[in-house]
């Protein structure tokens, strides 16, 4: 139940025949808009991008809203970063300006073109035109994978029944009569059950996307609580009556066979969902994290457990143009997709997104015998582990990251023996990293429910640093008092101060400036100070310490800072000979 994928095999796992591509967002590409949102263009992209026959086709990824809204922000912090070069030309670290949505065709290649003679011509395609003016990136139509894995005891419908007994009429939240609620110590590991003690066992106000195989909605123990779109339900029927661009999607969509069924010929996606919100205290089967929610199915992956990069972006605008709170994504790939990341980045701003670290045994690295898998990897997305060996996992912790993107893994939580739901009314136990992922993406639910006001960023640092061992705590994550936990992350050196050189290198008589990035791992602090002084022992014959602290400003919960307008500051001293190393602390407090 491993999957048993050399991650660097990943990068040639790809759609065949198909390009994706981002143009400039300044170049016109003829975009219009049906009333629906979908967007077309008539833009020529095989001329512009000069490869005359080998492009059969395009079309425009993403809807009107979507696009829209990442030009809002992209334009947003370019006005940010234009205020802070204004005010401070010579000094600092500008945040980089997001990518939109806009201007992104998927070209399908002609016979011979990547169509039938393997995947190599995709990547010579690639490499003609991926620095051409005007592209801002082209990459393969990279294939994902829901998490192998390992099944164990199965339990069919007609089992099930008899197994049924009679619904509570006073409801105990702490042991809710579902008979199979014995076996779901995931639930009790991580005190969820407290948590519906104390506070709720959801009120239906969540809305949770499974973006997975489909589910089966006519299971009885989901059928309750499947999202309803109430505008198509009371609509015409074959017609859009929300607008949103998809005819009679009463329950959600189906993103591979491009109808309003998207039922689960899996196994996987039902498990999931079940986890994450089957009924509790029905008197059948098992309780869900979350009793009362709403679970949107999107299905795209196909019955053999395989999607690609656009139809999970699809899913995934889909989900967060309709309501979705929380996101569950159980799959994964270590081949990065700028698209499929540009649709998280705009979900993130509405929902909480959690995903699979993945089942290889591998840690996320940097290094050589590593791989992030993502989308789990993103630091502002859930990455779930489980404590079990054939787990990914993150070797230095959920704080600390060596890439410079703050690739992480966050949290840990059963996926070993689960027992859930399956298609045609029956229950299965099934092991894996996905089946940690949902019973979080529940308990997230819960949370939203209960302290609203709580920021994403803020129910991060809640999670870590409440987390027991080996698992999350949801109940103290809930009832913690937060307190800022400081890093240094990185820095930024500048010898570019009054008329230097601006080489980089770091020059005898040089006065050198030092900007630190400082990472608050957990509740909001408002006066934030970092200093430098010589490492111990050191010779401090070999510099000058001209600032020795400054002040970085307010810091909210897991949020990260540089202070633009001061800097540390040393100077060399004038008889430092070459390659000499000089050794200095940095400390934040």
């Amino acid at each position: 139940w491993s999957q048993g994928q050399d991650p660097r095999m990943a990068q040639f796992d790809f759609v065949p025949g198909e390009i994706i591509v981002k143009l400039s967002d300044d170049i016109d590409t003829q975009m219009t808009y049906a009333a629906d949102g979908r967007a077309t263009s008539d833009f020529d992209i095989a001329g512009y991008l000069e490869l005359g026959t080998a492009v059969l086709s395009s079309k425009v990824m993403f809807h009107q809203r979507s696009i829209a809204s990442s030009v809002v922000n992209a334009e947003r912090v370019r006005r940010q970063n234009a205020s802070r070069s204004a005010n401070n030309p010579n000094n600092g670290y500008i945040p980089e300006v997001p990518l939109t949505m806009k201007n992104i065709f998927v070209l399908k290649l002609s016979q011979g073109q990547g169509q039938t003679q393997g995947q190599g011509d995709v990547l010579t395609l690639i490499n003609q035109i991926k620095d051409r003016p005007g592209v801002v990136y082209a990459e393969p139509n990279y294939n994902f994978h829901i998490d192998d894995f390992k099944l164990g005891e199965v339990i069919t419908k007609e089992e099930a029944q008899a197994m049924a007994s009679t619904p509570s009429t006073i409801l105990n939240p702490l042991t809710p009569n579902d008979p199979l609620f014995g076996q779901q110590s995931n639930i009790t590991a991580t005190n969820i059950d407290d948590v519906w003690g104390d506070y709720t066992t959801g009120d239906g106000s969540q809305v949770i996307a499974i973006l997975d195989t489909g589910v089966d909605y006519t299971h009885p123990d989901i059928e309750a609580n499947i999202w309803i779109n109430e505008a198509e339900l009371n609509g015409v029927a074959d017609f859009d009556d929300d607008g949103n661009g998809y005819i009679d999607d009463i329950r959600g969509w189906d993103f591979i066979n491009i109808d309003n069924a998207p039922l689960d010929d899996n196994m996987h996606g039902t498990h999931v969902a079940g986890i994450a919100g089957a009924v509790g205290d029905n008197g059948i089967g098992i309780a869900g994290a979350a009793w009362n929610v709403k679970l949107m199915p999107i299905k795209v992956f196909q019955s053999t457990g395989q999607g690609n990069s656009t139809t999970i972006a699809e899913g995934v605008e889909y989900a967060s143009n309709n309501g979705a709170t929380i996101l569950n994504m159980s799959f994964g790939s270590y081949a990065e997709s700028s698209t499929l990341k540009l649709a998280l980045e705009n979900a993130y701003a509405t929902a909480i997104l959690v995903a699979a670290a993945g089942n290889n045994g591998k840690c996320i690295g940097p290094g050589a015998s590593c791989a992030p898998m993502y989308p789990g990897a993103y630091n502002y997305i859930l990455g779930i582990e489980d404590e079990a060996g054939y787990s990914n996992y993150d070797q230095d912790g959920p704080t600390y990251s060596g890439f410079a993107t703050l690739l992480n893994y966050e949290i840990t939580s059963p996926g070993t023996g689960i027992m859930s739901t399956v298609p045609n009314g029956g229950y299965a136990q099934l092991t894996g990293t996905s089946m940690a992922t949902p019973l979080v993406a529940g308990a997230m639910a819960l949370y939203n429910q209960i302290k609203p006001e709580d920021s994403k960023e803020l129910i991060f640092g809640n999670l870590i640093n409440t987390s027991g061992s080996p698992y999350v705590d949801f109940l103290a994550a809930l009832d913690v008092e937060p307190n800022p936990i400081l890093k240094i992350v990185s820095t930024t050196q500048r010898d570019t101060i009054s008329g230097q050189n601006g080489n980089g290198f770091w020059e005898p008589g040089e006065t050198i400036e030092i900007l630190p990035l400082i990472k608050n791992y957990w509740g909001p602090t408002d006066d934030v100070r970092v200093g430098i002084e010589f490492a111990e022992f050191e010779d401090q014959s070999k510099a000058t310490i001209i600032e020795s602290e400054i002040q970085i400003g307010s810091i909210s919960a897991y949020a990260s800072l540089q202070n633009l307008q001061e800097s540390l500051k040393i100077t060399i001293a004038n008889d430092v000979v070459n390659n000499v190393d000089i050794s200095f602390k940095l400390r934040v407090w």
